[in-house]
């Protein structure tokens, strides 16, 4: 270990950092308890001008037209931004516990829209509607509807009005009784939150196992999947010369035998048919795709593909859109959705691509227009260059499991867009610009995968979806580990070794917890202006920086007596677990890595800085506090194995740890069924044994 001279030149400048912070801490501090922030009501902002939270990219789609969800707007006391939340119940939530408080402030006043004059009633679909929102009014004055036939996306709809009148003709026509805003307040929401996500992880991993098993059973018929497939068998070479000419003469329910050899053809499936290869491979011109699928419920399998061609993209189609439609989003789906692939399936469900390999500067397997795909023990070998190649797999509007796979080179090893419910696992990836990337992707899992070498990132989550969840993958070596954004998601029991950053919390409303980030230049980045997350329970070792912060306002990460294990946190005077630690101060930043800091934090001037930290909103813009950092880490063996560079894949058995009720539970779950939301996982979210540290594991 390094010796450090506490009086030395670098932690000299230090400490004078420390003192002149105290000075001025003593003089603000002595004006933040004269303040008074009441002296004047700010009036309501334009809804625009709020820093807006609750609202997904899959609820901006339900809503539109007349469907509406009622907002709030509130000025904090300690906050700079006015928060805009999308839904009354949303708001609510938040008052429960002091975590608002503790970084925001209190609310000095509380805005919601009215609809009295709006026509406001109930879409055929459940959904609250109206013509136009009326006026804001102050939370205390207006009059609410609750219980009433009245939803939004997320669950129960408070619907407000400035008139009790106006409230009491709604409630009779809809259903539901009138409160006030105190009786709002004290009500509990049935709402879909990251805590729902959590609880139905294990369940969506047991519904992929159905999928495959369902996809690789032997009762596969072209119609509607159910019945045997005992149709007729074809042999390529004897009963027909191409692999083509023979999935052309197949009827339904048919399979194409494939013997050993190489064939130098294009093949188009029409029909519901298996095309079995034994050491088989299938060899394009270098001109388009190799195998386009236009069938449902066909089987692929025991082949190997070249010869593909090199078009990633269609300009054409991705020019015709943005003359016709001018949005992003169609742009990058008629781009994306148009270029070659070893396979191609459009509009082709049901499609089982099991034991393939495919050599491609394109795209690996390309679907779209609902081409619902189970694919396992998938190879792709893309470019060396990102820049060269494109996706191992591509699915656009198409939900896609993937299982058992392996991915390397190309640009991303899978990219999926608005494939909702889609589940990727048991992979590997390996040299990618993202290893897995979503866009307009909700309800998804993304569990025990492998990455490594990402020269973006493992997984990135863009766009605003909900209800995501990421599971027990490690990702090392790479440019970022995990980075999802959106509302509603879960990350969790992740492993993140020697990336540029472990993760960042970029997702609102979401939970992230157990994660091991360990040898990281940043463990953690916090990028929202308003935190609306729980980061709890992760464990942060041998990083260059623990944690970062943008923007915004103070973070705390924990939740009730339970933070986050830091290395170097607890050195010091004072008990384990009892001093809050700030990974973005920089003398608790250097704790893990510089002796000699330890003693600049018992300083009487670091404890007037604490007192700045405490009172002076600020001093607390863009930092982070754990107020109760734990002694131990929650997983030892994790952070152990995390340090050695030659360690397996890292695989916690999150499934039992989780909710093992759950895996029984099979049936097309999502975060918008709100029978499924469970109130009480949060409770338990930090819950679990701690063990004794590893101390000689670490770094």
């Amino acid at each position: 270990m390094a010796i450090i001279d506490p009086y030395g030149e670098r932690f000299g400048r230090a400490f004078l950092v420390v003192a002149v912070l105290a000075v001025l801490a003593g003089v603000a501090t002595a004006g933040a308890y004269a303040a008074d922030p009441s002296t004047a009501t700010p009036d309501p902002v334009a809804y625009d001008d709020a820093v807006e939270l609750g609202l997904s990219s899959e609820t901006d789609e339900l809503m539109a037209g007349s469907a509406r969800i009622p907002r709030v707007q509130v000025f904090y006391s300690q906050l700079q931004y006015v928060v805009g939340y999308n839904g009354i119940e949303s708001f609510a939530t938040t008052l429960d516990g002091d975590r608002t408080e503790r970084q925001f402030g209190y609310p000095l006043v509380v805005y919601v829209e009215t609809f009295d004059d709006g026509n406001p009633g109930v879409t055929d679909g459940g959904l609250f509607e109206a013509e136009r929102a009326t006026e804001w009014v102050p939370a205390d004055d207006a009059a609410y509807v609750v219980g009433s036939a009245a939803s939004s996306p997320a669950g129960e709809t408070v619907v407000p009005f400035s008139e009790r009148a106006n409230a009491e003709r709604f409630a009779a026509e809809h259903g539901g009784r009138v409160v006030d805003w105190r009786a709002v307040r004290d009500r509990s929401f049935d709402v879909d939150s990251a805590a729902t996500v959590r609880s139905m992880a294990p369940a969506r991993w047991v519904e992929a196992d159905e999928r495959i098993a369902d996809a690789t059973a032997k009762e596969r018929s072209g119609e509607d999947g159910g019945g045997d497939r005992v149709g007729d068998v074809i042999v390529v070479g004897e009963d027909a010369p191409t692999i083509d000419a023979a999935a052309r003469a197949a009827p339904p329910n048919a399979t194409v035998v494939v013997p050993p050899g190489t064939y130098e053809e294009t093949v188009t499936v029409n029909e519901s048919v298996t095309i079995a290869g034994e050491d088989a491979r299938v060899r394009g011109d270098g001109n388009g795709s190799v195998i386009a699928v236009r069938a449902p419920n066909v089987t692929l399998s025991g082949l190997s593909i070249d010869g593909v061609g090199n078009r990633t993209r269609d300009p054409e189609a991705a020019r015709e859109a943005a003359e016709e439609d001018g949005t992003w989003d169609t742009n990058i789906q008629l781009g994306y959705g148009h270029g070659d692939a070893g396979i191609l399936a459009v509009d082709a469900p049901g499609l089982l691509v099991d034991d393939v390999a495919v050599e491609t500067n394109a795209s690996g397997v390309l679907l779209r227009e609902g081409s619902d795909a189970v694919i396992r023990d998938l190879r792709v070998d893309g470019s060396d260059d990102w820049r060269d190649g494109f996706m191992g797999v591509t699915g656009m509007e198409s939900r896609v499991t993937v299982t058992d796979s392996r991915f390397e080179g190309g640009r991303d090893g899978v990219y999926l867009h608005r494939a909702d419910g889609s589940v990727i696992r048991n992979s590997t990836f390996v040299g990618n610009r993202y290893g897995t990337h979503l866009m307009y992707t909700g309800d998804a899992l993304i569990a025990d995968n492998a990455f490594r070498n990402a020269e973006f990132g493992g997984i990135t989550v863009m766009t605003r979806p909900s209800g995501n969840a990421i599971v027990g993958n490690d990702v090392r070596d790479s440019g970022a580990g995990i980075q999802a954004s959106g509302t509603r998601s879960y990350v969790g029991y992740n492993t993140l070794a020697d990336n540029g950053l472990g993760f960042s919390t970029s997702a609102r409303g979401s939970l992230y917890e157990r994660n091991v980030a360990v040898d990281n230049e940043v463990g953690a980045h916090a990028t929202t202006v308003v935190p609306s997350s729980r980061v709890v329970a992760n464990d942060f070792v041998g990083n260059d920086r623990h944690a970062e912060a943008g923007p915004g306002a103070l973070r705390v990460w924990a939740a009730g007596d339970r933070g986050n294990y830091w290395e170097g946190a607890n050195v010091g005077l004072h008990e384990p677990g009892e001093r809050a630690y700030r990974p973005t101060a920089p003398v608790d930043a250097a704790l893990h890595r510089e002796p000699a800091a330890a003693a600049v934090r018992e300083s009487p001037a670091a404890a007037l800085l604490d007192r700045l930290y405490g009172t002076v909103p600020g001093a607390r813009s863009g930092s982070i506090v754990d107020p109760s950092p734990a002694p131990e880490p929650y997983a030892p063996e994790r952070v152990a194995a995390a340090s050695d560079p030659d360690s397996a894949p890292i695989r916690p058995d999150w499934r039992e740890e989780l909710d093992p009720a759950t895996t029984a539970a099979t049936n097309g779950m999502n975060t918008h069924d709100r029978n499924a939301t469970n109130e009480t996982v949060s409770q338990v979210a930090t819950a679990g044994p701690r063990r004794p540290a590893d101390a000689e594991g670490r770094r």
